[in-house]
């Protein structure tokens, strides 16, 4: 055997053994609010591609759906077709900011302390009486 084939063979094992062991990101998990659980079930949202592929453009949330997107310090609603609620949290899980009905194709200033935004139907802070400086995040 070759040189080259070995090596793209010895690749093309490494490649597979990495993909067999990454997490499902259609995981749903359960939104914990205050040591609670609550009946919202949330998808974890890492890139753009899944933004547009599960949420934007979508007819309507409802208020058991949420989503969550990580490492993210502002919110953009382009392509949303109806008003959400936005939660954005610090690293240690605790309420930092809320925006209640926040309109579509509009734009959040940057929160510099912020690592994750939750994503929820509009009204759902209301309905699920989330405050300034809760802990909310999810199940495991």
């Amino acid at each position: 055997m070759g040189l080259i084939k070995l090596t793209k063979e010895t690749f093309k094992f490494v490649k597979s053994s990495k993909t067999k062991t990454k997490k499902d990101d259609n995981q749903i998990y359960n939104l914990i609010i205050n040591d609670s659980i609550v009946n919202v079930n949330i998808r974890n949202i890492k890139t753009i591609n899944a933004k547009f592929g599960s949420l934007a453009f979508k007819e309507n949330l409802n208020h058991d759906i949420g989503f969550r997107f990580i490492n993210a310090k502002g919110f953009n609603s382009i392509g949303f077709r109806q008003n959400v609620d936005l939660v954005f949290c610090d690293r240690r899980h605790q309420v930092v900011e809320l925006f209640t009905s926040f309109k579509p194709n509009k734009m959040t200033e940057y929160i510099a302390n912020s690592t994750v935004v939750y994503v929820l139907a509009s009204n759902s802070i209301k309905y699920l009486n989330i405050k300034p400086k809760d802990i909310v995040k999810i199940t495991k």
